[in-house]
């Protein structure tokens, strides 16, 4: 539950939705095409992608964060669904995209995850991956602060930094995906890096 209402909070800083939006905004409109969203908490990604004419559906194993995500849905007119699940609801699903943003990190098998969601993608679809990098620190949130961020709830950035400090996901794992392109998107001043892979 604190969960929920944590990342509902966070969500509503504009240093977190805009870079969200940024990557969200590198993939193609998606009218009469599939989004898969692993790890949704309160539903940014998602209903991010509903805006771009996705047939969006948000996971997460947390029941608080999907209640969160069903709530936001109705209060932003989304048409993105939501559902509590895990990484096996993949096993028999496919998308045009599939997402997952500050989910690696947390998972205990980082490869078999991301190699689940790169089989999940159709083909021709894409695979976007949001997560903190090893300069998410509070030394590094401080500093990208004092460049003049919009203050609302800039506390926030410096509670991930310090959530995610040294939990980043060793980015070796990515060379493992055959990607016919692959995309890195800096964020948030390098403390953030989206990446974007091409069946």
């Amino acid at each position: 539950m604190i969960g929920a209402v944590l990342f509902t909070w966070l969500q509503g800083a504009a240093f977190y939705s805009e870079l969200h939006k940024q990557a969200v905004d590198t993939l193609p409109s998606g009218e009469g095409k599939t989004w898969i969203d692993l790890g949704c908490g309160p539903g940014l990604v998602s209903r991010l992608a509903a805006e771009k004419l996705y047939d969006v559906i948000g996971i997460d194993t947390d029941a608080s964060m999907i209640q969160a995500a069903r709530r936001l849905k109705k209060l932003h007119g989304s048409k993105a669904n939501f559902e509590v699940n895990d990484l096996t609801y993949l096993s028999d699903k496919k998308a045009d995209v599939i997402s997952a943003a500050s989910l690696l990190a947390v998972l205990d098998d980082k490869e078999d995850a991301l190699n689940r969601m790169w089989e999940s993608v159709l083909p021709k679809g894409h695979l976007l991956i949001i997560e903190p990098t090893e300069l998410m620190k509070q030394e590094n949130a401080k500093e990208l602060i004092k460049t003049g961020l919009p203050k609302k709830r800039l506390r926030g950035l410096k509670m991930w930094a310090t959530a995610r400090e040294n939990r980043t996901v060793d980015t070796a794992i990515f060379d493992t995906i055959k990607a016919k392109d692959k995309k890195t998107l800096e964020l948030l001043g390098g403390l953030v890096k989206a990446r974007i892979f091409k069946k």
